[in-house]
């Protein structure tokens, strides 16, 4: 059955969440172990960061997926909140290849599935099993948490219980890019971004004012998780903010539209706080992020829904 809910955050709401805390806190029992560093491929970027429950069967993978445009970003810019679940969900993050010349977005989700097997068989080797997955992850990471969800649902190593993209394009053909990068000043980038990422040059012609020619749609399709939802798709939860200038909203809000039209489940976190496409996220201890106190709240909620009904 289908779900569908919306939040709007406000100003107000982000302030009234930030409250009086006490300043002292009791120690807490770690209940889980960390492995720094597993290699899932011959890479030098096929690495991975990996907690794992001391105690009791794992309720599943949780796979986090950087951002940086497809050419930067590291596995230690996790989100801190991911925390929440290391006690009964093995937890990773993962690096992937940098899209190139000759690494396209098809080879980062091909990373994936390589690092979803590893993390399986690492898991069985100590007589542990995560029983499914839910893959997440912001901008770029975003974009590849859904594209895979969407293309390997039932074929992935473990199976997709559902899915998160926090500011994640979801239609790289929607002409608000153009947009966007025309009005940052990066036309360039958006070019080479493009080229890299889809593995076809780009001419003249292809992008236009009025947008893209017909094999540029194609070949922007190809690689837009958009183009791969059915009525078979798992779950999605999605969070965007209509400030975002670097992904447009559109993105997410066609996405919430096609969901809606497979019958799909799923929540469209929409977000009014004015905190744009980095979600509020500074840099902690080590490089992890802690978005904004709402999003956060928002979010855990969220997924804890989706755990009790997709993953027990």
């Amino acid at each position: 059955m289908q779900k569908q809910t919306a939040y709007v955050l406000v100003v107000v709401g982000v302030l009234c969440l930030g409250g009086c805390a006490s300043t002292e806190k009791a120690p807490q029992e770690v209940r889980y172990t960390v492995h720094k560093d597993l290699r899932y491929g011959p890479h030098e970027r096929h690495v991975l960061d990996l907690s794992v429950p001391n105690s009791g069967e794992p309720e599943g993978l949780i796979l986090f997926i950087h951002g940086g445009i497809w050419l930067m970003g590291d596995k230690d810019m996790q989100p801190t909140f991911l925390d929440t679940f290391r006690d009964s969900f093995c937890v990773a993050s993962m690096n992937h290849r940098y899209i190139d010349e000759t690494t396209h977005i098809p080879d980062l989700i091909d990373d994936m599935a390589a690092a979803v097997s590893a993390v399986k068989e690492f898991c069985l080797q100590q007589g542990r099993e995560p029983k499914n997955l839910i893959t997440i992850g912001h901008s770029s990471g975003g974009h590849l948490a859904l594209l895979y969800a969407y293309q390997h649902a039932e074929t992935s190593a473990l199976p997709v219980a559902f899915c998160v993209s926090m500011a994640g394009p979801t239609d790289l053909g929607d002409i608000a890019f153009l947009y966007s990068f025309k009005k940052l000043g990066c036309l360039k980038l958006f070019y080479e971004v493009g080229e890299k990422a889809t593995g076809y040059h780009i001419v003249d012609g292809d992008v236009t004012d009025r947008g893209y020619s017909e094999t540029g749609r194609q070949v922007l399709a190809a690689v837009s998780p958009l183009s791969f939802v059915s009525e078979h798709s798992p779950p999605t939860i999605i969070v965007h903010d209509t400030a975002d200038t670097i992904v447009p909203y559109s993105n997410s809000a066609s996405l919430h539209h096609v969901l809606n039209i497979y019958g799909v489940a799923h929540d469209f976190i929409a977000l009014y706080s004015g905190i744009g496409h980095v979600l509020g996220a500074k840099a902690g201890k080590g490089g992890a992020l802690r978005y904004d106190k709402a999003v956060e709240s928002y979010l855990v909620a969220a997924m804890q829904d989706y755990n009790a009904q997709y993953c027990k």
